[in-house]
């Protein structure tokens, strides 16, 4: 099995209720791919594994507890249907993982710890990239509220299932491939009409802008665009270099940094925005791919997020 393609560390811990939705697309040449839901705290815990192998056209299920594997009970599967854009649904029920793909149930799986021990989610393997790891809400109430996907355009998903709160902070690490001319977008839309985005960021490589605004401006039956940020230094000067974003949320303000250094602060547009936020969506045009490779949820004591630059670290 290659290096770990993917790494995300979830906003809250699993629990009955909750529901993962992974999406990606593995290699036309891929053996194998595995994704496990970990203990951050315990190394020898992994709650839950799934193992595609491709060869075999096997999917296999198993788990750790205290460094001890379970049984691999292999079923036959037609794996191809991952060589495709595929995903996978993880819902948390009170003692079974229930787990679909693309839509059509296929197996249950007993807890043998209670869900609530996990909070890492790792793939790796043969894989092209990770689309989305959304992580929501079904009982006792759907979280968002709307949980539509655009998938056009969209390359990465990633909300969460309660209310943002000052303090959080999401660092995602990428890289960016295809026309180095591009344009790579980042929005966080409202949960209650997908169509208004309270942030969109948008780094313009044609021409050198790093352009912030938000379309929630009210014009008939749609929103418009607001006036453009666009204050500062271009920090994207190598297309095909790795980097990491963080992303801090405060009350007034969604304070952005690279490489350890404050980009810019934006000042919400909307009173009281953090209810309304469900996560980030990026997307890209002219033909720039984007692959996430990491994705993790910090909720730092300081309401301000002072000092959060340094997960923007590579």
């Amino acid at each position: 099995m290659s290096a770990v393609a993917f790494r995300g560390k979830l906003a809250e811990n699993l629990r009955f209720g909750h529901i993962l939705e992974i999406s990606g697309k593995a290699k036309n040449n891929a053996e194998s791919f595995r994704i496990s839901l970990k203990s951050s705290k315990h190394d020898q815990y992994v709650g839950l594994q799934i193992v595609v192998i491709f060869h075999d056209d096997k999917f296999f299920l198993k788990n750790c507890l205290n460094g001890e594997w379970s049984d691999e009970v292999p079923r036959n599967f037609d794996t191809s249907v991952f060589k495709s854009d595929f995903k996978i649904y993880i819902a948390m029920g009170e003692e079974n993982f229930h787990i679909s793909i693309n839509k059509s149930h296929l197996e249950y799986y007993k807890y043998r710890k209670h869900p609530s021990l996990m909070t890492i989610v790792e793939i790796d393997g043969d894989l092209d990239y990770i689309r989305q790891l959304d992580h929501r809400k079904y009982f006792p109430y759907l979280w968002p509220p709307s949980q539509a996907v655009e998938w056009q355009r969209l390359q990465f998903s990633a909300e969460i299932p309660m209310s943002f709160r000052a303090g959080h902070v999401i660092k995602v690490a990428m890289t960016l491939h295809g026309n180095a001319n591009g344009t790579f977008v980042t929005r966080l839309r409202n949960i209650r009409d997908m169509e208004r985005e309270e942030f969109h960021m948008s780094v313009r490589f044609g021409c050198n802008a790093l352009v912030r605004n938000a379309k929630n401006m009210r014009k008939e039956d749609h929103y418009i665009f607001g006036e453009e940020e666009r204050s500062g230094n271009f920090p994207f000067t190598d297309f095909s270099q790795a980097f990491v974003l963080a992303f801090a949320f405060t009350d007034k303000e969604l304070k952005v940094a690279k490489d350890g250094k404050l980009l810019f602060a934006f000042h919400w547009r909307t009173f009281d925005v953090l209810p309304l936020i469900a996560g980030l969506k990026l997307d890209a045009s002219d033909d720039v791919k984007i692959v996430v490779s990491q994705l993790e949820h910090i909720q730092m004591e300081d309401d301000l997020c002072r000092e959060f630059e340094h997960f923007s670290v590579l």
